[in-house]
């Protein structure tokens, strides 16, 4: 599912981006890649092993359009770089169009970074619903979550690509640093998520003002499929009871997936930026896709089956991230 993270060289331009997950810019231990289903030109998930990233499928890849949305840089492995640091009033980052770190507002001018980290996951949340959803002021308050909702935005194809390329309302033009290829992955992402041909958040979780993290998973997940699905498709890397390569070095899949699962769905919809993994459980429907990424997010509720890292917090009973999942 996930690839264990190591951040030597790299954490200054990484850890500046103040993602949880740290990638090395090679792919260490050969776990198989998987498939980017949905896409043309795709490596079997069982066909290829070792360090060497499978080959991008021809564009527009959807999958890689969400890895995009996730990270950008990591994705691109694009070292040169360096975000302009959010906690001083100097623009002292490196590269981009500025070579200062930071991107261009709609007008040309610097953009300088608020917390966002030039991400659009943090412009637009893990849910993709910008202010309205997780992100918003009524829940994890990040003070630069745009106010456009991705899931019920009506731009075209088209009017997404020029948005993204130049930038507007609060977004910069990602057109300095993303090629056109990349920009029609990442509208593919969003069209397709959209549409409801990969799974939509409101599938999986809903809003809980007052559940920590202020999330919960729906009701109707079957965690004894779920555990079948992770055995099969993620416990060849992360092992049967999710404790192989640590995430952020601190926790396992299973500790992750019950205390931040708002995010967890997004990486399984889509993959890790940077690394081999890419889609872990495609169907042909997201309404298909939705229901298996809630399954195995219910089989991963159980602290038995799935336990943290020695010596790391555990979520404890009646979470309401977990609701009755919980074990």
């Amino acid at each position: 599912m996930f690839q264990s993270v190591h951040a030597s060289r790299f954490q200054r331009s990484w850890l500046a981006a103040g993602t949880l997950w740290l990638q090395a810019a090679v792919t260490l231990h050969a776990c198989a890649p998987q498939s980017d289903a949905k896409s043309p030109t795709t490596v079997s998930p069982r066909a290829a092993s070792g360090a060497a990233l499978a080959p991008t499928p021809a564009s527009p890849n959807d999958a890689r359009g969400g890895r995009l949305y996730d990270n950008w840089r990591n994705e691109k492995k694009l070292l040169s770089f360096v975000a302009d640091s959010s906690k001083t009033p100097e623009l002292d980052g490196e590269g981009g169009p500025h070579s200062n770190g930071t991107l261009s507002d709609s007008e040309g001018k610097p953009l300088a970074n608020t917390g966002h980290d030039y991400r659009l996951k943090n412009f637009f949340g893990w849910d993709l619903r910008g202010a309205e959803g997780i992100y918003g002021a009524t829940f994890h308050n990040k003070p630069f979550a745009i106010s456009v909702n991705l899931l019920t935005d009506t731009r075209t194809e088209a009017e997404l690509f020029a948005w993204f390329k130049g930038g507007g309302s609060g977004l910069p033009a990602f057109g300095s640093v993303l090629s056109d290829a990349d920009l029609k992955d990442l509208v593919a992402f969003v069209i397709k998520t959209r549409a409801n041909a990969l799974p939509r958040p409101e599938q999986i979780f809903r809003l809980d003002a007052e559940a920590p993290k202020n999330y919960a998973l729906l009701d109707g997940g079957n965690a004894v499929r779920g555990k079948a699905s992770y055995q099969e498709a993620c416990s060849g890397c992360h092992g049967a009871d999710g404790r192989n390569f640590p995430l952020d070095e601190t926790e396992s899949v299973g500790s992750l997936s019950r205390l931040s699962g708002y995010e967890v769905w997004f990486k399984v919809v889509n993959g890790q930026p940077g690394s081999r993994m890419g889609r872990m459980l495609p169907e042909a429907h997201g309404k298909l896709e939705a229901q298996a990424v809630l399954d195995v997010l219910a089989a991963l509720c159980d602290r038995t089956a799935f336990p943290a890292l020695n010596g790391t917090a555990e979520v404890p009973d009646g979470d309401a991230r977990c609701g009755s999942y919980l074990k």
